[in-house]
């Protein structure tokens, strides 16, 4: 079994044993000084030990399955643009991961517009302008280019 951890502000994260439900406070500051993804064995007083996965972001990343659209604009260049499909995976306060369908015409660095639905009950519509922060084969990681801070139904969808 591994368990996902949240890591605060001051680098410390609580520990909650999943047999005994035991918690304890850990300061993980030396972990911070990787850039890879920290796993670790956690071993409780009562004897049981399990996985822990460190969440270093600081943002919530709720996971989904959103159909939607890209628009990139070559060369920013509004004569040529490209549209495609994509499906929203995870969603967060300040970006999100999209899977598309073929390789991009866009890379790092480029900008995209992206619209997409919720599966909230009001089925809400989210367009976004975009900043293309990573790629790994089909799988984009966009940053929002404004920041979030009056968009309420997204926070709302995020934390329901």
């Amino acid at each position: 079994m591994t368990v996902k951890i949240y890591v605060n502000d001051d680098n410390t994260a609580t520990f909650e044993c999943p047999k005994c439900h035991k918690t304890g406070i850990k300061d993980l500051t030396k972990y911070f000084q990787q850039k890879k993804t920290t796993r670790l064995k956690a071993k409780c007083a009562c004897g049981y030990s399990y996985g822990v996965f460190l969440e270093k972001r600081k943002k919530f990343r709720k996971q989904a399955n959103l159909p939607g659209t890209y628009k990139f604009s070559a060369n920013n260049s509004d004569t040529q643009e490209y549209i495609g499909s994509m499906t929203v995976k995870d969603i967060s306060y300040t970006g999100l991961r999209i899977k598309i369908q073929m390789m991009p015409r866009f890379k790092v660095g480029d900008t995209l517009y992206v619209e997409f639905r919720l599966d909230d009950t009001n089925r809400s519509q989210i367009k976004k302008k975009v900043l293309v922060k990573n790629m790994k084969g089909l799988s984009a990681g966009l940053a929002y280019t404004s920041p979030q801070n009056h968009d309420s139904v997204l926070g709302f969808y995020l934390f329901n």
